[in-house]
């Protein structure tokens, strides 16, 4: 038995719906409205995707927007917005596209004052990956990811390494960021008006699913140029973290700017990662024609397939699932019976073996 078949056979509703996802997929035995219907049975589906309704406040003040886009609480998108694509939903099933109108009136609103509020900016661009992920597009969100991708190629297309400031007429940095470096301003990517600006994981994360939808062969070529240039030996030396140093504050702010791929070997040291990371980058680069084709997916990918069963099913290691998955929803009627012990085991197995299908998926 191939592993679609035994996901199709084992799995809950939230597997059968994103199984109609994947190529070669028979939609009739996988049919995505009762999959829908029998997550919407599910209370705790409605928990999270009642989370989306914070987005229907017609305040645009800085906190408000914050705790929406960027914030610790689970009532932030970058929080629950993961959950909402594990389960399945798309564009296209009627309550995720009614859930996802007020987020796009946000971003319409952040699009169009992006030129005259910094905020406003940034926070677009931490929205981009979510519309893309899910394949809710509108002609707003298109055209600022195509400016995000004609400035990410600038730095890309000349291969810029040399990312730092010459710190001697800066002002002395706090003792706790001695060992960061200063970013030019020029390679800020947090600055609209930056001329180079450094590709971030929010840049990544939606160029991958931008990828996958871009007809134009000009952006598909800028998008390979970005690409090949964070995966260059070069770049992935950087640090993770840098200062930026905000002149008219006379100020510096550290951040995680770093592209860093998990196993990447240079030829004097390995790269650190965070291992338990592997499976979700992977995925993410997985969409990159110009990254399959590197020697570092391949050796990512060899490192995932020690967690192959016998039977060609994948479990990864607990700790590389950190997400609170719901039972009813990953585990079909036979499988809720298990005790607590195997019904923790076999959604694992599922997760681990429905992320890595659609690895596959891409690769084949």
């Amino acid at each position: 038995m191939d592993n679609k078949q035994w996901l199709l056979e084992n799995g809950g509703p939230a597997i059968q719906l994103r199984m109609v996802a994947l190529k070669n997929t028979n939609s009739v035995e996988n049919n995505s409205e009762n999959a829908v219907l029998a997550l919407l049975d599910i209370d705790g589906v409605h928990l999270i995707l009642n989370k989306f309704d914070g987005f229907q406040t017609s305040d645009r003040d800085k906190k408000t927007l914050e705790h929406l886009i960027h914030y610790y609480k689970d009532t932030c998108i970058e929080r629950f917005f993961p959950l909402v694509m594990d389960l399945g939903f798309r564009v296209g099933i009627q309550i995720f596209d009614e859930k996802m109108e007020s987020v796009a009136d946000i971003f319409k609103f952040l699009y169009a004052y992006a030129d005259e509020d910094g905020n406003c900016h940034n926070y677009s661009l931490m929205l981009h990956q979510h519309f893309f992920m899910s394949g809710y597009l509108f002609p707003e969100v298109v055209e600022s990811m195509e400016n995000r991708i004609n400035a990410l190629h600038k730095a890309a297309k000349e291969k810029v390494f040399d990312v730092y400031q010459d710190e001697s007429e800066l002002p002395k940095k706090p003792e706790i960021w001695t060992d960061y470096g200063v970013l030019k301003d020029a390679m800020n990517p947090w600055n609209r008006t930056a001329e180079k600006p450094l590709p971030m994981w929010y840049d990544i994360l939606a160029l991958a699913y931008y990828a996958d939808k871009c007809a134009d062969p000009e952006n598909a070529k800028k998008i390979n140029d970005i690409v090949e240039y964070i995966i260059d030996p070069e770049f992935q030396r950087l640090p993770r973290e840098a200062l930026l140093y905000v002149k008219a504050r006379r100020m510096y702010h550290a951040g995680g700017f770093g592209v860093t791929l998990p196993l990447y070997k240079t030829d004097e040291h390995t790269v650190p990662s965070n291992l338990s990371a592997a499976f979700e980058i992977l995925d993410i680069m997985s969409h990159f024609e110009m990254a399959r084709k590197s020697k570092w997916f391949g050796s990512c990918l060899n490192y995932l397939e020690q967690f192959k069963t016998e039977t060609g099913t994948y479990i990864f290691p607990k700790e590389y699932l950190n997400k609170k998955y719901i039972d009813k929803a990953f585990l079909n009627k036979t499988n809720m019976s298990l005790k607590g012990d195997e019904r923790e085991q076999m959604k694992r197995e599922l997760i681990s073996t429905m992320k890595m299908t659609e690895i596959y998926n891409r690769i084949l």
